[in-house]
């Protein structure tokens, strides 16, 4: 027997873009699927009342002691805690029931979230990138297994070169001033 009142759902999510995931996600909740588990590219989801919700993601690395304090936080601005995945928060809360719509209500908190997320990448890049360097003169078939690897190497450096120069964009856009939030 199927069960019809949850999903998983696969779905990529850029880091300069999650915009565009908290609208998917109130779209899905107007549809009656409401969040319950995101799990980096999949999203697990339990089906409901459909609801118009604002979804709002945040990236933030509280510690264990402070993560309580972190969560309460919203839960008093009127933010449901939606789930987890990695260092990325996401919330929810009824639109239009005269609460704020955004966690990020100033430039400056909205810069740190993409600045907290853009140290992250930069560290990766520079691991990854020092890691094909060295790798290189190694191995020197050039049709094998460690040549697969190099690839693969190769293509995360350009992924993670293309989210830092996305979200130095961003946050040079959010600077000065042309940017509230995404609208694409």
């Amino acid at each position: 027997m199927i069960d019809k009142t949850t999903k998983t759902v696969f779905r990529i999510h850029w880091a300069w873009n999650d915009d565009k995931e908290e609208r998917w996600l109130g779209r899905m909740a107007k549809e009656g699927w409401h969040l319950t588990a995101p799990r980096g590219f999949y999203y697990r989801f339990e089906k409901g009342v459909p609801a118009d919700m604002v979804y709002r993601l945040d990236y933030q690395n509280p510690g264990k002691s402070d993560r309580k304090e972190y969560l309460g936080l919203f839960k008093d601005a009127g933010w449901e805690y939606a789930g987890q995945f990695s260092n990325w928060y996401y919330f929810r809360t009824k639109a239009g029931d005269g609460q704020a719509s955004e966690i990020h209500t100033d430039p400056e908190s909205r810069i740190a979230k993409y600045s907290r997320l853009l140290a992250l990448l930069v560290i990766i890049f520079i691991a990854v990138w020092t890691q094909v360097l060295t790798s290189i003169g190694q191995h020197r078939n050039p049709h094998g297994f460690w040549s697969a690897i190099r690839g693969l190497q190769v293509a995360i450096t350009i992924l993670m070169a293309y989210a830092v120069i996305r979200l130095l964009i961003k946050i040079e856009r959010i600077k000065k001033g042309r940017i509230g939030r995404d609208t694409k």
